[in-house]
């Protein structure tokens, strides 16, 4: 049997896995194979598709752009509509947002105190035997076991 290493592999397997080339008949006929290959690869085909197929694309493209002609020009125009505005009302919020947050003097309530108050004083202004009151009154009687 021709030995790896004799078909060019020196120096790349170690002894042992040399040792298993010369005694395994399959693992050799591969790494040679594989050497051969590598030495001279195989020159790519010219492939040239078939000559309809540049005609058959250009009539699919044709197709599909006349099936929904409408719905696209549709949408580019909206998009180049609303792509600007979006962008400029992104600038300007974020303009406004900045100008409240640099108020100087200005003194922020605590997030307990501007929502929590609200809130609070709103359940209190519910005007008696009004249908808001129906429900909250019935609610704190189910709570307390008063039903």
């Amino acid at each position: 049997m021709i030995s790896v290493i004799e078909e060019g592999a020196a120096g790349v397997l170690s002894p042992d896995i040399q040792k298993h080339m010369d005694s395994c008949l399959e693992c050799a006929f591969l790494v040679k194979r594989f050497a051969r290959g590598w030495e001279s690869p195989a020159v790519p085909e010219d492939i040239q598709p078939a000559p309809s197929f540049f005609p058959d694309l250009i009539r699919r493209i044709e197709a599909d752009e006349q099936f929904r002609p409408d719905r696209r020009g549709v949408l580019t125009i909206a998009w180049r509509i609303l792509r600007p505005t979006a962008v400029a009302a992104v600038f300007l919020g974020a303009i406004f947002a900045g100008h409240e947050m640099g108020k100087a003097g200005k003194k922020l309530p605590s997030p307990g105190e501007a929502f929590t108050g609200r809130i609070l004083d709103s359940f209190e202004n519910i005007p008696r035997g009004s249908i808001a009151d129906f429900y909250i009154s019935r609610q704190i009687s189910k709570k307390e076991g008063l039903e």
